[in-house]
């Protein structure tokens, strides 16, 4: 969000065919709750659940459900946060070129003792594909997403613009 004041939303490392899942933190607190049903209910059984329906001792991977290209979530961001940038200003870097120059970055920014504003961390994380599958979770939670992707997003930036507001205005004091 910081880089939408700044105009700095032109860039995108990598072809933006990655996908990656995100998470809203009501459906992570609702996933809990879930969760959390479903062990007292077993505790109050008279037989034991059998393994596939089992939620004691098991991991559950829980996502809003709906994978989104990296850059189109950033993108989304960007707009909830006042830009009014499409994306015919993007430049594309593509993955190989973005690790070269964050390799060169990291190297000359080393050398003269300062942290670089792109590493190759940051370009490998940006391009991979990070979703996952949470049909365990609706399996045996019942888990669904109660807040949607574009519904969270929305929240959350308005969360942030108020959070940054008050914090100004205790600054301005």
């Amino acid at each position: 969000m910081a880089l939408v004041p700044q105009g700095k939303t032109g860039f995108q490392l990598g072809d933006n065919t990655n996908l990656f899942d995100f998470t809203y933190v009501d459906n992570v607190a609702h996933a809990h709750c879930l969760a959390a049903r479903a062990l007292l209910a077993t505790s109050q059984l008279s037989i034991v659940p059998l393994d596939h329906e089992r939620v004691d001792g098991e991991a559950f991977l829980i996502t809003n459900d709906s994978p989104t290209p990296f850059w189109d979530f950033a993108r989304a961001i960007f707009k909830a946060a006042g830009s009014d940038k499409g994306t015919e200003h993007v430049w594309v870097i593509g993955k190989d070129t973005g690790l070269f120059i964050g390799g060169l970055m990291e190297w000359v920014m080393w050398a003269i003792g300062r942290p670089s504003k792109l590493t190759r961390r940051q370009v490998r994380y940006s391009c991979m594909t990070r979703y996952y599958d949470i049909s365990k979770a609706k399996r045996r939670l019942g888990y669904a997403p109660i807040v949607g992707l574009d519904e969270g997003i929305q929240r959350g930036v308005q969360a942030l613009l108020e959070q940054q507001r008050v914090e100004g205005e205790k600054k301005g004091q």
